[in-house]
């Protein structure tokens, strides 16, 4: 049915209102399958409810398994409400000012109302005892004045037994009392016999429980009553008086009218015997075998209503109290003295002693109440100011973290205090400052790193791409760089059909400045050797070339075009492929090692490094190789790493490398060398760029 009415709104409606809702169903469709499996279950079982509450309506009968529905609704929902609840604190409590708040409501708010409730309830309970105490210090006082009256009956009565006037001086007496105790009535028992006082007061025998001392209260089964039983007097004029008083509202109202309301409570449902005259407001009751009449109608007394200030409340409280049941009995459990009062009339009650100082005090009351008021006031606009402060604090640092993120590095905080968050804020400022000048340097390290990688592949391309193939003489070399470029240098050039330059060297430093000195040094060489090249002689013994005389160029030109700091050490020789000699020149460079027959051997120095000084001379020595031969020159980088207890490699453990591998190809033996160097340095990063070059002779 909502399709059919879903469908005929497209109908009615226009075109552009149905692609309106075409959108819209998409959209709902969209939000529908972004639920959880919670909610969609929900969902769906919030349709059942609808469709059995529909069958309930209709047909007055569920669907079935409608009571597991409900169960799984109401599971459901309350799953539901439990996740919801979570994520509306999640948001409430996601920013710092809220979070704050709750923490002064727990901090703060609560403990002071916890405080004021507990004193609230102290001073109600406090109020209502106090009350108490004054309505039954009262009561007893009425009691005492109702026993010292009968007291004073009692001996009035002993006087005049000898006179035989002991009735007409009650009568006399209680003309008096009546002033005092209008419902007083007594009945009085003597040697001569029992009469009443007065006359027609409805008591007129003792009760048989009673004895002389007792005094208190007593009740009848719906009424209270006030009695004292005194004797006085000795042998004939002995006389004894059970006076009482009905304890009605108008006894009550009397006395403290001005200051609280009383009740006598029966709480335990007790025996409610009483005599009736007729229908109606009983006129009298029992209590054992003695007949209390009611002083007046007490029923159509009321309690006259008590003042009442603009703050004040009822307080309504109450204390257990013993009386006297019909029988005699003392029950202490089940009546109560219930007492109303206001609490202006109890402190006023309380500080009556004061006079006029009471009003001085209620003064500075208010002036301490005023001055703590002003004192919340002022910690609540302080409190205000200080949240105020701390939350704007973190949003701007919050702010600054998304101009941050933005990548606006210029943005600063502005501070304007001295606190914590200030320095925070200083803090953040400087990290700024300096994410922005890394940024900086970032940039200029790329393009210098990106200057060095260009550096070292026209570095790469120095280096000899395929070492000459000779006859009589097989060679290796390798360069490993210990950053990106290169001090190290080692060439290979052909000279002529039987001659060919074998060249390596150390450059002093390292980078840049060593890369570009190593390339100027190849440069010198290569173009010397070009033009030695181009007077190629016929003889084949050797070329008119001295290494001495290449070296000395090269220290000349090296000389004059560096600083005096820049040198380097050189190794040049001249290998005649036809008869396997070598000429060469040593200038500073470690002497190469020449391994023949299972012994190891040192090449000769030749002069200092070139470089240095102008004019300095070099010679030249000779060497024959003979097949099976290996020559191996290296530079300080393969003999100077350090283990971590600080000892080099050295010259000795290479030569014995070599010697153990002395039969191994060139390029396993190359291998194995730099291997265990590596493995003996003890920083991951080599400390110095590493070159070999080895020839064997074939």
């Amino acid at each position: 049915m909502l399709l059919q009415i879903y469908s005929f709104s497209l109908k009615v409606r226009p075109h552009t209102m149905r692609s309106t809702e075409k959108f819209s169903a998409s959209r709902l469709l969209l939000w529908f399958r972004e639920l959880s499996w919670k909610e969609k279950l929900f969902i769906i079982l919030c349709i059942l409810q609808g469709i059995n509450q529909i069958c309930l309506g209709l047909f007055h009968r569920p669907i079935p398994l409608s009571s597991w529905l409900d169960f799984l609704f109401v599971s459901l929902a309350f799953l539901l409400g439990v996740i919801y609840l979570r994520r509306i604190l999640h948001r409430l409590l996601w920013r710092l000012r809220n979070r704050l708040i709750v923490t002064y409501i727990l901090i703060g708010v609560v403990p002071i109302v916890l405080i004021v409730a507990m004193l609230a309830i102290s001073t109600y309970l406090l109020l209502g005892q106090v009350a108490t105490y004054l309505v039954t210090t009262e009561l007893r006082r009425h009691n005492d004045l109702l026993r010292g009256t009968a007291y004073s009956l009692g001996w009035q009565i002993s006087d005049r037994m000898k006179s035989g006037s002991a009735e007409a001086a009650a009568l006399k007496f209680l003309e008096d009392v009546h002033k005092r105790l209008p419902d007083f009535q007594a009945v009085v028992r003597t040697s001569l016999g029992t009469f009443t006082v007065p006359a027609d007061a409805g008591m007129h025998q003792f009760p048989e429980w009673s004895k002389p001392g007792f005094h208190g209260f007593l009740f009848s089964g719906r009424e209270f009553a006030i009695a004292a039983h005194v004797q006085s007097g000795v042998g004939t004029q002995r006389a004894e008086v059970f006076a009482y008083e009905p304890a009605d509202e108008e006894l009550l109202s009397s006395l403290l009218p001005e200051t609280a309301r009383i009740q006598f409570r029966d709480l335990g449902g007790h025996d409610r015997s009483f005599a009736s005259s007729g229908e109606g407001v009983p006129q009298s009751f029992h209590i054992g075998n003695v007949v209390f009449p009611l002083a007046g109608n007490s029923s159509a007394h009321r309690f006259r209503s008590l003042p009442q200030g603009w703050w004040d409340f009822t307080v309504s409280w109450g204390t257990p109290i013993e009386v006297r049941l019909p029988d005699g009995t003392q029950q202490s459990k089940g009546f109560l003295l219930g007492v109303e009062s206001r609490p202006s009339l109890i402190i006023r009650q309380l500080f009556a002693s004061l006079g006029d100082i009471a009003g001085t005090l209620k003064l500075v009351l208010l002036g301490i109440a005023g001055l703590l008021l002003v004192v919340e006031g002022a910690s609540l606009v302080i409190g205000v100011r200080l949240t105020r402060s701390i939350t704007h604090a973190v949003a701007e640092l919050y702010e600054a973290t998304l101009k941050v993120k933005a990548g606006d590095f210029s943005h600063q905080i502005p501070i304007q205090s001295t606190d914590q968050l200030s320095e925070l804020a200083s803090s953040f400022n400087h990290m700024t400052l300096d994410i922005k000048r890394l940024i900086v340097e970032s940039k200029e390290k790329e393009r210098l790193q990106s200057e060095l990688e260009i550096a070292r592949e026209v570095q790469s391309q120095l280096f000899p791409k395929k070492l000459p193939k000779l006859k009589t003489l097989e060679l290796r070399g390798v360069c490993n760089p210990a950053r990106v470029v290169s001090g190290d240098y080692y060439d290979c050039v052909r000279i002529d059909s039987s001659h060919t330059a074998i060249s390596i060297g150390d450059i002093s430093g390292k980078g840049i400045s060593a890369a570009l000195l190593m390339a100027s040094i190849q440069s010198s060489l290569r173009a010397q050797l070009a033009l030695i090249k181009g007077h190629e002689p016929e003889s084949t013994e050797r070329a008119e070339q001295s290494t001495a005389g290449l070296v000395s160029m090269l220290n000349r030109q090296l000389y004059e075009s560096t600083t005096p700091e820049k040198f380097a050490s050189f190794y040049c020789g001249v290998y005649n492929d036809v008869g396997g000699g070598l000429y060469y020149t040593n200038a500073g460079h470690l002497p190469p090692i020449l391994i023949r027959d299972g012994q190891a051997s040192r090449l000769s120095v030749s002069g200092m490094v070139i470089g240095a000084f102008p004019d300095v001379p070099y010679e030249e020595h000779f060497v024959q190789l003979y097949p099976g031969d290996l020559l191996v020159a290296f530079t300080d980088g393969v003999t100077e790493p350090e283990n971590e207890y600080g000892e080099e490699f050295g010259e000795t453990r290479l030569t014995e490398l070599l010697l153990s591998n002395v039969n191994k190809p060139l390029d396993e033996l190359i291998h194995a060398v730099i291997t265990a160097v590596n493995e003996w340095q003890s920083s991951a990063e080599p400390a110095d760029d590493m070159t070999l070059l080895l020839a064997r002779r074939l």
